[in-house]
């Protein structure tokens, strides 16, 4: 395995993956319900490639709208199921049997993708024991409070977390919103699984357990339309903490022990970081007799460690004014975050109340 190559860090590929390698055929599966004012956007960005794209395939998962022949006129092949699917998983599913290329482009219907987004994913298909490969989210829109705070999110989280995931093996996910499969270990594992709310996740662990690779391409860039309302936000937040939960009640790690230490590893942190934090800040405090002035500077060394990597990853992407007014909101949004993420897991775990209604990330 490749582990502890510097060049994760700074965004570049590792040594096995600097060589271009194909030529791959390559199929685009968009699931769609209802995303009439998206679609022909996201149909474009994948049309404006800078490799061959042999067939688009829209999944009109019987949309009340014009969805389908939106798509249809801008060049996609529509495919309307008979009946909703319920998920985005079971929409996927639905044309497993219909794709024979190398590759399939998984890419929601709300995604534009930079025009070299998936030239940039191919050399990591080089290694044959690689099944799956996501790309950097960035939002298609940064405006408002809820926007600007997921975009810091998907800053720090990508750059330096999947980074390390990258590093040592053991991606947790690989986003739903752009993906690159091997078609042939997609069909072998029977497609996604509709078994929770994060078929993602799910999958990204399934073929991990199973000796297979996962990566993220740092300078692959998609642009999803991220919440932009207080009610969108929490109910994106509750299905992806939930699908997390459903996910850890399923899989077991022997067959992969490294992964599950990643996994609870970062569980752990985020149960236990709130009394690590307020411990410390209350031994510092008695000692300095000041509680706010201990505070401030815990808030401060906080706020430096998110900073340093945001700025210069978003100085890299040429998005430095962006980031830096988006800095603050992050932190003025994280406690909404920590609320969801107990409260998601007081409903799943705890009163098993299990989450199967899809919420869509973006108003309708």
């Amino acid at each position: 395995m490749r582990f502890f190559d510097w060049r994760w860090w700074l965004g570049m590929r590792p040594k096995f993956a600097t060589k271009p390698s194909g030529p791959y055929s390559i199929t685009v599966v968009i699931p769609a319900y209802n995303e009439e004012k998206s679609i022909a956007d996201t149909i474009r960005s994948v049309q404006a490639q800078t490799v061959p794209i042999e067939r688009i395939l829209l999944v009109d998962d019987s949309s009340t709208d014009a969805t389908g022949t939106v798509g249809s006129v801008h060049g996609a092949e529509v495919v309307r199921t008979k009946a909703n699917q319920g998920t985005k998983a079971m929409a996927l599913n639905y044309v497993l049997d219909m794709v024979t290329s190398d590759l399939v482009v998984t890419i929601d219907a709300d995604t534009i993708l930079a025009p070299d987004a998936i030239e940039k994913i191919l050399p990591y298909f080089g290694d044959e024991k690689t099944a799956l490969v996501c790309g950097f989210v960035v939002p298609q829109r940064i405006r408002t409070l809820w926007e600007c705070a997921r975009f810091i999110e998907y800053l720090f989280g990508i750059c330096i977390v999947k980074a390390g995931q990258n590093n040592i093996g053991a991606v947790i996910v690989c986003c739903g919103c752009f993906s690159v499969i091997r078609t042939q270990i997609w069909q072998q594992f029977g497609g996604f699984k509709p078994r929770t709310m994060a078929e993602d996740m799910d999958f990204t662990w399934e073929v991990q357990k199973e000796g297979y690779r996962v990566y993220c391409v740092q300078n692959s860039y998609c642009y999803p339309l991220d919440p932009s309302t207080a009610r969108i936000f929490i109910a994106q937040l509750d299905r992806w903490y939930r699908g997390l939960f459903q996910c850890l009640a399923i899989h077991r790690f022997g067959k992969n022990k490294k992964l599950g230490f990643v996994i609870y590893g970062q569980l752990a942190s985020v149960i236990i970081s709130p009394i690590v934090i307020a411990v410390c800040v209350a031994s510092v405090a008695l000692y300095t007799k000041s509680i706010l002035t201990t505070f401030a500077f815990w808030f401060l060394f906080d706020f430096m460690m998110m900073a340093i990597p945001c700025v210069i990853k978003g100085a890299m992407m040429g998005m430095l004014g962006k980031t830096l007014t988006s800095l603050p909101i992050y932190f003025i949004v994280m406690p909404v975050s920590l609320y969801v993420f107990w409260r998601s897991l007081w409903k799943e775990w705890i009163k098993k109340e299990r989450l199967q209604v899809w919420v869509k990330g973006h108003e309708e």
